[in-house]
C-alpha cells in the first residue's frame, strides 16, 4: 500500500480509484485493513470518506458545477478565516458541517455516477450475441440492427439524413426514427475483432474504426457541439467548424477539437487511454473530484497524452514518429521498441484470435518492425517468431507460444 495516502486530503482520497475500489467493492480488503492497522491516524480520513460516499449514493439532488465551486470556495475561505479566531470555533464547526452536508447532498447524483465510473453519459446498446458476431453491425437509434458484410465496411451520412452503406445500400434515417422530437438520436457502429470500418459523418468528419471498437454518433449535429462516443480505437480527420467544436467522449476523457487529425486508443481492457495528435490541436480533459472543474492538457502535433486509469493521471510525451499510431488505417501494424506483449495483444484484435504464452515467458522483450495486416495469421506469426526468437503452433483460433529458442540482442 502506498505511504503517500497518509498525505492525501479528503478530496484526493475520494478521487483515488484504488481507494474507491476498496470502499465499494472490498478490493484488496486485507491490504487496506493492514495499512490502517499500521497507520491508525489514517482511520479518521477513512471514516469521513465513508460517510461522504454513503451520502453520495443515497441522494438525488444536483447543483450545477459553477454553484458547487462557489460553495466549496466559500467553505474554504470561511475555514481559513476562523483558524485566526478560536473564540468562534463552535460556530465554525457548525457552519462547515452544515455547508458540507448541503454540498454533499447537492452533489448526490453526480457523485453516484463518479463513484460508479459513469462519467460517460452514453450507454452503448446491447448487441445480441455481440461476442459471437463475426460481422460489423450498424445499430440504428430505434434499435434496428443491420449487418455490414465486409471486412472493411463503409458508412456515410448525407446532409439529406440518408445513410449509405458500402456505397450501395441507402437508408432514410428520418423515416426510421422512433424517438421523441428534439432528442438527439444516436446510432452505433459495432466492429468485431478481425474487422475495420470507415465512417463519413454528416459534418464531413472522417473516422476509421479499428478492430474490436464501437462508436455512437448522431444522424445530424444540431447543438452547439458535435459529440460522439468511443470504445476502442479510432482515427479522426475532423471537419473544421469554429462555432461547433467536436468532442470525443472516450472512457473518462473528453477530447475537444475544432478541426484536426488524431488517433485515440481507448479499449476498456487496456491500462491507459492514449491520444496521439498529427495535425491541429486537441484539448484532453478529465473531471476532477466533486466535479469542481477539470484537469486539461492541450496537445500540439507530435505529442501523445496517456491517461493511466489506475493512477487517474494524464501525462504528455513527445512522439517523433506519430505515423506508427495510424499505420493500421493503411493496413500495417508498426512498432518501435514496443513490448512483445503489447504487439501480440494488437495481433489478437486484428485477427480475432487468442494468443497464449507460458506464465514465465519474458513478454517485456522490446521489438521493432512492421507487419502487413493483409497477410495470413500464419505469415504474421512467422515474422514475429523470427523477430522474437520463439516457437509457436496454431490451433483454429488459438495461438500457443511454447518456448523461447533464443535471446534477443539488446540495443
Amino acid at each position: 500500500m502506498k505511504s503517500e495516502y497518509l498525505k492525501y486530503n479528503l478530496e484526493e482520497l475520494l478521487e483515488d480509484k484504488q481507494f474507491l475500489d476498496w470502499i465499494l467493492r472490498k478490493h484488496k480488503n486485507n491490504e487496506w485493513n493492514q495499512f490502517i492497522e499500521d497507520n491508525p491516524e489514517f482511520n479518521s480520513q477513512v471514516k469521513k470518506a465513508r460517510e461522504i460516499i454513503s451520502l453520495l449514493n443515497d441522494t438525488n439532488e444536483l447543483l450545477d458545477e459553477e454553484s458547487v465551486l462557489e460553495m466549496w470556495q466559500n467553505i474554504d475561505r470561511f475555514q481559513q478565516l476562523q483558524k485566526q479566531n478560536t473564540r468562534k470555533l463552535y460556530f465554525r464547526k457548525a457552519f462547515t458541517l452544515a455547508a458540507s452536508i448541503v454540498l454533499i447532498v447537492s452533489l448526490g447524483t453526480w457523485g453516484y455516477f463518479f463513484i460508479n465510473e459513469k462519467q460517460n453519459s452514453y450507454q452503448f446498446a446491447r448487441v445480441e450475441a455481440e461476442s459471437q458476431s463475426k460481422e460489423t453491425r450498424l445499430v440504428l437509434s430505434n434499435g434496428v440492427e443491420i449487418a455490414l458484410n465486409k471486412d472493411n465496411s463503409t458508412v456515410a451520412i448525407g446532409s439529406n439524413n440518408k445513410l449509405t452503406i458500402n456505397n450501395d445500400t441507402v437508408i432514410d434515417l428520418s423515416q426510421r426514427s422512433s424517438e421523441a422530437s428534439g432528442k438527439i438520436q444516436m446510432n452505433e457502429v459495432v466492429v468485431p475483432f478481425g474487422k475495420k470500418s470507415e465512417l463519413l459523418l454528416a459534418d464531413g468528419t472522417k473516422v476509421w474504426l479499428n478492430a474490436g471498437s464501437r462508436m455512437a454518433f448522431p444522424s445530424a449535429f444540431t447543438g452547439k457541439t458535435r459529440e460522439i462516443f468511443l470504445e476502442g480505437e479510432a482515427c479522426f480527420q475532423v471537419a473544421k467548424n469554429i462555432n461547433h467544436p467536436f468532442h470525443v467522449k472516450a472512457g473518462n476523457l473528453d477530447l475537444k477539437v475544432l478541426g484536426t487529425h488524431f488517433n485515440v486508443s481507448a479499449y476498456p481492457v487496456d491500462a491507459s487511454i492514449e491520444t496521439v495528435l498529427l495535425e491541429g490541436s486537441v484539448a484532453v480533459s478529465k473531471p476532477m473530484a466533486f466535479g469542481l472543474g477539470k484537469n486539461e492538457v492541450v496537445l500540439t502535433p507530435g505529442q501523445k497524452a496517456s491517461f493511466m486509469r489506475e493512477l487517474n493521471e494524464i501525462t504528455v510525451s513527445d512522439e517523433p514518429d506519430v505515423d506508427i499510431y495510424i499505420a493500421w488505417t493503411y493496413g500495417w501494424l508498426k512498432y518501435n521498441k514496443e513490448s512483445l506483449w503489447s504487439v501480440l495483444r494488437k495481433v489478437e484484435r486484428y485477427y480475432n484470435v487468442e494468443i497464449q504464452l507460458p506464465s514465465n515467458y519474458p513478454g517485456d522483450d522490446e521489438i521493432t518492425g512492421k507487419l502487413d495486416l493483409k497477410e495470413s495469421l500464419d505469415a504474421m506469426m512467422v515474422v514475429l517468431a523470427d523477430a522474437s526468437g520463439f516457437e509457436y503452433r496454431i490451433n483454429e483460433n488459438n495461438v500457443y507460444i511454447e518456448k523461447k529458442i533464443r535471446e534477443l540482442q539488446r540495443r
